[in-house]
């Protein structure tokens, strides 16, 4: 039984989700069944990871009823803005083939459209159409903005966190406004550069770091315990009170990342683990310099994106 953090508006989330970044098409239909038929009660997804109709797809056959899955996805940064992002989401929906999304995130604050982007999205949720609405990679002036222009603070952050990288700042804001943090790239990605190649400065992308996987620290403490180094990094972070959503195309692996709550790690183990975020390794972009082009200036520029099978933009 996976445990559930309740939101700042009483909503149950799952500490662990699926994580379905990099899967298309049939693969990510049959991986989301099985993860689901495993024993998941959360997926995680996002509009510019092209893949919720088969998402949807994938829920379906796995025939659980709505009242038993949670899903996740996230605003497109190119569709930020009030209007854009109302007809984003009811895409979003359509290609679920859902009527209501648990949780729906901001992906990227970027410069200044966060703000009608997140008015928009406290809308469809005061509307029903959303069960909670939060953030993902927002620092605490990003978080205060929200709730000061809405009265409704972001319930969610998703926020790149691993053990080479713990962004303490946005971690202390949310402990003390009941924010849920939940990490993206919890395994730091294996080590793999998730910056976006179309603004990270040269020799940004493609680099292979060193995988926390590998470190002796974490090898010894999963050797104690006799689980597998990502085990143990899963553990620590759920441990920590954080959400955790490994993204995994492996069935053993998948079977794996969600045995991790039958073990405790003691306080100095712990204090290691922690010991370890000191060195501050980025695999994603910094949301405080992350910029990208919005819908309205893509088509200006003769980039009108493609659109889905519905007719929506992409």
């Amino acid at each position: 039984m996976i445990p559930t953090r309740k939101l700042s508006n009483g909503v149950e989330m799952p500490y662990l989700g699926f994580g379905t970044w990099k899967l298309k098409g049939e693969e990510c239909s049959q991986m989301v069944k099985y993860a689901l038929d495993t024993g998941y009660t959360a997926i995680d997804t996002a509009q510019v990871y092209l893949n919720e109709e088969a998402v949807g797809e994938g829920i379906r056959r796995s025939g659980r009823k709505r009242e038993e899955f949670f899903v996740t996805s996230k605003v497109r940064n190119r569709f930020q803005g009030y209007d854009n992002t109302l007809y984003a989401v009811e895409a979003s929906l359509k290609r679920f083939g859902l009527e209501q999304l648990d949780l729906f995130l901001v992906h990227w604050p970027g410069e200044d459209m966060y703000v009608p982007t997140w008015k928009a999205l406290v809308r469809m949720y005061e509307e029903g159409l959303l069960r909670a609405v939060g953030a993902s990679n927002f620092y605490p002036e990003h978080l205060e903005t929200c709730a000061q222009e809405t009265g409704v603070m972001p319930m969610v952050d998703q926020i790149e966190m691993h053990p080479y990288f713990q962004p303490y700042e946005i971690v202390e804001y949310c402990r003390s406004h009941d924010i849920f943090p939940v990490a993206w790239s919890p395994l730091m990605a294996g080590g793999e550069s998730r910056k976006d190649a179309k603004t990270a400065k040269a020799g940004e992308t493609g680099v292979q770091l060193k995988s926390p996987m590998e470190d002796p620290v974490i090898l010894k403490i999963a050797e104690n315990h006799e689980k597998t180094p990502a085990q143990v990094i899963l553990h620590w972070l759920v441990q920590n009170e954080f959400g955790v959503i490994p993204k995994s195309s492996n069935e053993g692996r998948i079977r794996q990342n969600m045995e991790i709550f039958d073990l405790r790690l003691t306080d100095e183990e712990m204090k290691q683990m922690q010991k370890l975020t000191e060195k501050q390794i980025r695999v994603g972009d910094d949301p405080r310099t992350y910029r990208f082009p919005l819908l309205d200036e893509m088509i200006a520029a003769g980039k009108e994106p493609e659109r889905d099978r519905f007719g929506n933009y992409m």
